[in-house]
C-alpha cells in the first residue's frame, strides 16, 4: 500500500500520456483508472501548479481549446459578433493577466 506522503515518479512517456488523455477531455479519475495511479495521489499532484504532472494535465487541456480557438478566431474574422466578444473577452483575461490582476 502506498503512503499519504509518497510521491510516485512518472516518466516522460507517462506525463505524455496524461497530456494526451486530458486533451481528450477525460476527468482526473478516468485518467488515474487507466494509468493505474491512485486518484488521491494525482489529484494532488495536478493541484500544484509547480509539479510536473499539473503541467503536462494542464498543457493537454489547452492544446485541445487549440482548434475551437482557431475556429472563433476565424468566425470573428468573418464578423460574427459573438466571436468577436469572445475573443475581447479572451484578450481581457491575457491582458489582465500579463498585469498580474489575475485571481
Amino acid at each position: 500500500m502506498i503512503e499519504d506522503n509518497t510521491i510516485i515518479l512518472l516518466s516522460d512517456e507517462a506525463l505524455q500520456q496524461i497530456k494526451h488523455l486530458s486533451s481528450l477531455r477525460y476527468t482526473i479519475s478516468q485518467i488515474a483508472i487507466i494509468m493505474m495511479i491512485p486518484v488521491d495521489e494525482l489529484r494532488r499532484r495536478i493541484a500544484n501548479p509547480n509539479d510536473d504532472v499539473s503541467m503536462a494535465y494542464y498543457s493537454g487541456k489547452l492544446e485541445s481549446q487549440e482548434k475551437y480557438r482557431m475556429k472563433v478566431r476565424d468566425s470573428a474574422e468573418k464578423g460574427c459578433e459573438w466571436a468577436i466578444n469572445l475573443i475581447e473577452k479572451w484578450n481581457q483575461e491575457q491582458l489582465e493577466e500579463e498585469l498580474g490582476c489575475h485571481g
